[in-house]
């Protein structure tokens, strides 16, 4: 037995009659869980906003850091 994966948009009218006529052929149909997002995910997100700091030296982050 073949297994396939498809992405269907439930938001749609079109998404909502397929996934009904699909249940109604007796095919299984699993909803999958959205990704969780990864720390690399959350760091490119910070890059992409600017959400990035820069120090001229150690001392430089410290007095950022503590004010």
């Amino acid at each position: 037995m073949a297994e396939y994966t498809i992405h269907i948009n439930e938001r749609t009218n079109a998404g909502k009659s397929l996934l009904k006529y699909l249940i109604s052929l007796g095919v299984v149909v699993e909803k999958l869980k959205p990704r969780r997002k990864t720390g690399l995910d959350e760091a490119l997100e910070d890059v992409k906003s600017g959400r990035v700091y820069h120090a001229e030296s150690v001392d430089d982050m410290f007095k950022q850091i503590l004010g």
